[in-house]
């Protein structure tokens, strides 16, 4: 952070826009749902289907990392000074939307404003709905974010995504309060990633405990033995990896089972080992390949009239084609809890029992049970495949990201080893890695299909995977799967003894890497899990 800059800039720039345009009847503050979508009707570049829904065209058509940078890990200087008066200027006779609404549970105390010009109004409509509105004025929010364009956001629609000029600042000021900047970005995930980054610093630095990008599920199913207990799973991964999907799918069967969705995509883990959602409103979900066959509970949810999509194929006769990625596969959707039939009625849970690390690679089983030392080394790793929500350019490749995690701020060594302070002093907890890729590689390849996955869930939470046994890989296997072939869980069947040894010599390169990056003030017990001695 640069000690001559003052980040309360941001947040006095932040409040000028907003009390200008107030002043000279610009403002539209809280508007109603029908004001916003007569709004979003009229935006450019959007549609409405026969679901009586909106989808607009983003612009970019994905999260816009490589141009942003916050004041943590950042020095802020002459270049945000200027990018504040750009944004004054960009918005000194726009119209403008003004949203508060609540972050977490409705009693957190915890509020955000989202600051958009009224072209951009599909922003201000699909984020209020990730969140609940507030129900009274709020005269300083905890964290804000503002988007505006200037005369390079139209050029930039011909431009691939790194070539693009898009510059995108994020403030954490010292009393725990956060200003966003997005210039030349009309994609709702900023806005949504935007509140996450904030919520992760603060929930470390402020609130003790280590915010995830996990999603949740509560289980409430007969167990193996015939006993009926409730099971509170996290799912951590990169956006694209099959996190909501696995949180999503209902595992209850029989009438006394429940299976809810609790968070799709994060919350903090307190040392408690209770967990906390921040988005109460909706769900931001990927719509790329999306079916009623695979996927009934995200499909009918995406039908409904209050569905605010971005970047989804719409046909001539006005439907959805979730198949067709001529623009881009990060097709997304903001979908209303009130349209999730299984959404529960808390984002938080009193006790998390399992966490499982989603990940993807070609020698990974399918479902390996974990140590506490293992989990938070492999929390660095944070091993898993690029998606289009990520760069668009490098889809399909397999990347390293810390905690699964592009939004972190602050010492990385510090970062893991309060995650691991917290999950070893909670030895009700299980960990597991999960592959929802494929295993084996070339003729040998054999994909890991989401009944595959969802089998594996449903036998881990009705306790149903008892016997784990050592695996070639390097983690305890499960001795069998209902339902699941055995060689999903050992993907060295599918090598010659040589080929799997060099295969696993590389990757051990590879975490063993990516544990120094983050130095040497990571955990001893941590550091040791990868080391290549």
């Amino acid at each position: 952070m640069s000690p001559k800059f003052n980040l309360e800039e941001f947040a006095r720039t932040a409040e000028r826009v907003r009390e200008k345009a107030k002043a000279e009847g610009r403002l539209l503050d809280n508007p109603s749902d029908a004001v916003l979508r007569d709004l979003v009707s009229k935006e450019e570049r959007v549609v409405k289907t026969i679901y009586n829904n909106f989808v607009a065209e983003s612009e970019p058509t994905s999260r816009s990392q490589q141009f942003t940078k916050n004041s943590v890990d950042d020095a802020f200087g002459d270049d945000e000074l200027k990018l504040l008066k750009k944004c004054e200027d960009a918005l000194a006779k726009e119209q403008i939307i003004s949203i508060d609404c609540i972050v977490g549970a409705p009693d957190s105390g915890v509020f955000a404003r989202l600051l958009v010009p009224a072209k951009f109004a599909h922003v201000a409509y699909g984020g209020r709905n990730l969140f609940i509105p507030s129900p009274k004025p709020v005269k300083k929010p905890d964290y804000t974010m503002i988007f505006f364009g200037d005369e390079a956001w139209k050029t930039n629609h011909a431009k691939l995504l790194p070539q693009k000029d898009i510059t995108i600042r994020l403030a954490f000021l010292e009393d725990g309060r956060a200003v966003k900047i997005i210039r030349n970005s009309n994609y709702i995930g900023e806005f949504k990633k935007g509140v996450f980054a904030c919520e992760d610093y603060v929930s470390k630095t402020k609130r003790g405990g280590i915010f995830l990008h996990a999603g949740c599920r509560e289980d409430y199913l007969q167990s193996a033995h015939g006993t009926y207990k409730p099971v509170r799973t996290l799912f951590v991964a990169l956006s694209a990896n099959g996190k909501t999907t696995t949180t999503c799918k209902i595992l209850a069967r029989k009438g006394m089972e429940r299976s809810w969705l609790v968070q799709d995509d994060g919350g903090t883990l307190m040392p408690d080992g209770s967990f906390h959602g921040f988005e109460a409103g909706g769900v931001f979900v990927k719509t790329e390949g999306v079916n009623p066959g695979e996927q009934v509970e995200i499909f009918y949810g995406l039908l409904k009239p209050e569905t605010v999509c971005e970047n989804v194929f719409v046909n001539d006769k006005g439907d959805f084609d979730f198949e067709n990625f001529e623009r881009t596969s990060n097709g997304r959707a903001v979908v209303r809890r009130a349209d999730f039939m299984h959404a529960s009625p808390s984002i938080n849970v009193e006790a998390v029992d399992n966490i499982v690390l989603i990940t993807r690679g070609p020698t990974i089983p399918a479902i390996s049970k974990l140590t506490a030392e293992q989990a938070a080394a492999f929390m660095v790793l944070g091993q898993a495949m690029e998606s289009s929500a990520g760069d668009p350019t490098k889809a399909g490749t397999i990347r390293t990201e810390f905690f699964y995690d592009p939004f972190i701020a602050g010492n990385r060594a510090q970062h893991a080893n309060r995650f691991y302070d917290i999950i070893k002093n909670l030895p009700h907890l299980n960990f597991y890695l999960m592959n929802t890729g494929t295993v084996g590689e070339g003729y040998h390849l054999k994909k890991i299909e989401v009944g595959h996955t969802m089998s594996i869930l449903d036998s881990l939470a009705r306790g149903g995977l008892e016997d784990w046994v050592e695996s070639a890989a390097g983690f305890k296997v499960p001795s069998a799967i209902r339902a699941v072939d055995d060689i999903m869980v050992h993907p060295e069947r599918l090598y010659s003894v040589a080929e799997f040894e060099q295969k696993q010599y590389e990757l051990k390169a590879i975490r063993y890497d990516a544990i120094e990056k983050v130095g040497l003030g990571l955990n001893a017990k941590v550091k040791k899990v990868f080391d290549n001695k």
